[in-house]
């Protein structure tokens, strides 16, 4: 794991209206808002994310998570507002 950047899974709150999952992180800390869309939650646990059940799927697949905040970070893939989605 890349030790510039922390994420704070206990701090992870379900967006309804977006279908994601939002939560803050601290890259070389600056702290960071990052979010992951339901369907990307969806490929990542091989089965279908709702709201009900989002916040169970963010802890059973946290690792990966984390590993493609790590791999959106080095691409630059930061959203216009600063903040990174996968």
């Amino acid at each position: 794991m890349n030790q510039s950047l922390i994420l704070a899974a206990d701090e992870a709150q379900v967006d309804t209206t977006k279908a994601r999952v939002c939560f803050y992180g601290q890259l070389n800390g600056a702290l960071l808002t990052c979010a992951v869309r339901f369907t990307t939650l969806s490929a990542l646990a091989g089965c279908a994310v709702d709201s009900d059940n989002a916040q169970a799927i963010v802890e059973q697949v946290w690792f990966d998570i984390e590993e493609q905040m790590e791999a959106a970070i080095e691409s630059e893939a930061f959203e216009p507002d600063g903040s990174l989605v996968i």
